[in-house]
């Protein structure tokens, strides 16, 4: 008894007397075991639906009105991926494309480096005894590609037995929608051979920062909080260091702007779905009320209109790292240098 009135703190208030009893704090155990799995961001399976979707609708528009009119995007990115690859000393004799949608990134890449191997690849010194070769990984269901998790893809055989084998491995479209996207880039530059490279785009930064900014705001009039519209997603400058992590090596990261115009945000979010780029963040809210929606028109048309329609901003971050090899160049030891730099300056 003495102890349990010894704990309580009283306060006097006059005569009177309350008893408070002590705050306690919640801590963890230390018994508790780490986490095995990484931290799930994403609902996976909803984001495959979403995408096998947009796959369709993008072959029901190309055989009507053509090809680029739903993907524009994707186009856009696998152009300038494409230009990254032709930039490197050796072609890579082998690629695969990860998270590839419809193979937008393949199909530039095979008009830009042809199927013929650079002299220094071929087999004896044989010109045109061998040819380029080409996989295509996708966590949807397109032909002649290999359907695997973008989260968890060495553990498919057929993925599996490429490891250690590839010379290159690209990815223009997917990785914003990977969780633990160190573990993604660890699995790629398991595949690659010593000295192989990784050559990456990733949507993120400032993003549709303007739909964003609109739907928060609507959401914060209407319903007074915000909901999770709009998957997170990685800054510029947190990109080195998700490939250092990764293993990689002699990494190169760079940021391109994006700026397209749409004659309203209802055109901008029906390419988004078009596109497969709809919300899937575990835990979202199913349905935006129409208040709201029409909320962020009316606001995202005052901050962001100019004549003729609104702007979204897409950031395209560029990731160009290399598995570890025998002849990399790699930098000297601490003090081993023969020459002062006061001298030379």
């Amino acid at each position: 008894m003495r102890a349990a009135i010894a704990s309580l703190r009283t306060l006097r208030i006059g005569t009177a007397r309350v008893a408070k009893p002590c705050r306690t704090y919640a801590t963890l155990s230390p018994h508790t075991p780490p986490p095995t799995t990484p931290y799930e961001v994403f609902d996976e399976p909803s984001k495959i639906r979403q995408r096998d979707r947009a796959i369709l609708r993008l072959r029901e528009h190309e055989t009507v009105a053509g090809p680029g009119v739903v993907d524009y995007l994707r186009e856009d990115i696998a152009e300038r991926l494409a230009e990254r690859v032709e930039d490197l000393r050796v072609p890579p004799g082998s690629i695969l494309e990860m998270s590839s949608h419809a193979g937008q990134v393949t199909k530039v890449l095979q008009e830009v480096l042809g199927d013929e191997l650079h002299p220094s690849q071929e087999a004896g010194g044989v010109l045109g005894a061998e040819k380029r070769k080409w996989w295509m990984v996708e966590s949807s269901d397109p032909p002649t590609r290999i359907r695997a998790s973008m989260s968890d893809f060495l553990v498919e055989p057929e993925i599996g037995a490429l490891r250690g084998k590839l010379d290159a491995v690209v990815s223009g479209s997917g990785l914003h929608w990977i969780g633990d996207i160190v573990g993604a880039l660890t699995q790629m530059r398991h595949l690659l051979k010593p000295d192989g490279v990784f050559v990456g785009a990733v949507l993120g930064g400032d993003t549709l920062f303007e739909l964003r900014t609109s739907l928060q705001l609507a959401e914060q009039e209407r319903r007074g909080g915000i909901a999770n519209r709009v998957s997170p997603m990685i800054n510029p400058t947190d990109a080195p260091s998700l490939l250092t992590r990764a293993g990689y090596t002699l990494t190169t990261v760079d940021v391109e702007d994006v700026t397209i115009h749409y004659p309203s945000v209802w055109e901008l979010m029906s390419d988004l779905r078009d596109m497969g780029e709809s919300n899937a963040i575990l835990g979202r809210r199913a349905m935006v009320s129409r208040d709201v929606l029409l909320a962020t028109e009316a606001i995202y048309k005052e901050l962001y209109g100019v004549e003729g329609g609104v702007p979204a901003t897409f950031q395209m971050i560029f990731m160009i790292g290399w598995n570890p090899g025998p002849n990399q160049p790699k930098a000297l030891e601490r003090g081993s240098a023969k020459q002062c730099l006061k001298d030379v300056l």
